[in-house]
């Protein structure tokens, strides 16, 4: 369930300002909370992870480039697909879940969502619709979209399995990073399975 006041939760401290190594191997800065120095490793293709955690005052940092540093990769970008829940469905037992294993679980409008804990930096983000019986998986980072696709499918696939769920696609969401917005905007929404979405709908009044 939704954590109570004073629970342990593993939440993004703020962000932490890095810049690219001489050997441009590492994105390196300091913790904003103690200055300890803080270093990502640079993937081979130019990729880095989004998050990095201090050792001394136990913070999870989001990761930054400096304004006009030289940046190894591209912007960060999100990709979501968004599912239709046929047949019955524990919502109470994928909030425990989640909870329990992922990380916190938040309301929203309709539902809830899971933002995965620093243990699970290549997770999708899970947002519940419960009124809508939909799930959107979400992830966000320096990914192409041929390597957010099998990360999605492969959480989808043990996330039907574990809970029994019929799960067909609706829609693929595309979001951009903007400077101007210090966030993400949805610049691509592609439709999937219309003839299914209306049938959930029928199947949800009947």
């Amino acid at each position: 369930m939704i954590k109570p006041p004073g629970s342990k939760q593993h939440l993004i401290a703020g962000m932490v300002q890095v810049a690219v190594s001489p050997d441009r191997s590492q994105l390196v800065g300091n913790c904003p909370t103690c200055s300890s120095r803080l270093s990502v490793e640079v993937r081979s293709d130019g990729t880095f992870g989004s998050l990095v955690a201090c050792m001394r005052c136990k913070q999870i940092y989001r990761v930054q480039p400096q304004e006009g540093s030289d940046s190894p990769g591209e912007n960060p970008r999100g990709f979501g697909v968004s599912y239709v829940i046929m047949g019955v469905w524990d919502v109470t037992a994928i909030m425990e879940y989640l909870f329990d294993n992922m990380g916190p679980v938040n309301p929203v409008a309709g539902g809830f969502v899971c933002q995965p804990d620093e243990y699970h930096a290549d997770y999708p983000f899970i947002t519940v619709n419960q009124g809508a019986r939909t799930i959107r998986f979400s992830l966000f980072g320096q990914y192409q979209e041929r390597e957010a696709a099998p990360i999605i499918n492969q959480v989808v696939s043990e996330f039907g399995n574990r809970f029994q769920l019929n799960l067909y696609p609706l829609a693929l969401e595309r979001w951009e990073y903007r400077d101007e917005a210090k966030g993400f905007a949805l610049v691509e929404r592609r439709p999937l399975g219309t003839l299914l979405r209306e049938r959930a709908k029928r199947q949800a009044h009947a």
